[in-house]
């Protein structure tokens, strides 16, 4: 009976483990050929991200670590939807030159377009923080001095989502 009783349990805890190493990846995928997963080079196995799912995993961490009272949700949400709005692709406002101007002014003003239009949204970006710093208490705002600069996309790093409805330089979309 207790060479059952250590089957068993030696049973259960091998299952056990081998469901937490499924759940958190069981370990490095060095040479194991991969390709959707890259290491950072340290044998690690974790994914590397882009600049926009790296400003999603910020907002979601910058949430949790404020303990945003239920009043200050609406707030939080406010500056996350103009943050999300940034991130994603957006094409000129329909303002082009007539017709009759050359193709090159009309590729130009498409960009300033975009251009105008990624402004207004910053502004809002902006003004959002303004609004949800205010709302916050002094050792929320010590937590959002380190944190919520990092969660605005920078358009010099090309944060801003894509410009794939515009022509590009060829003519054609990318």
């Amino acid at each position: 009976m207790p060479r059952l009783r250590l089957l068993l349990l030696s049973a259960v805890l091998a299952f056990a483990c081998a469901q937490a190493l499924a759940q958190f990846g069981g370990g490095t995928r060095r040479g194991r050929g991969d390709s959707s997963r890259e290491g950072a080079g340290d044998g690690s196995g974790v994914t590397r991200m882009s600049a926009n799912d790296r400003i999603r995993m910020q907002l979601t961490d910058l949430r949790l670590a404020l303990k945003l009272a239920p009043e200050q949700n609406p707030l939080f949400d406010a500056y996350q939807n103009r943050v999300y709005a940034l991130l994603e692709p957006w094409s000129a406002p329909p303002d082009f030159p007539s017709a009759a101007a050359p193709e090159t002014l009309a590729k130009i003003a498409h960009k300033v377009g975009i251009a105008r239009g990624r402004w207004a949204q910053m502004q809002d970006v902006y003004d959002a923080a303004a609004k949800l710093y205010a709302g916050l208490t002094p050792e929320q705002r010590q937590i959002a001095d380190r944190a919520l600069p990092d969660t605005v996309p920078s358009p010099a790093a090309g944060g801003w989502g894509s410009d794939t409805a515009g022509p590009s330089s060829s003519g054609r979309k990318p």
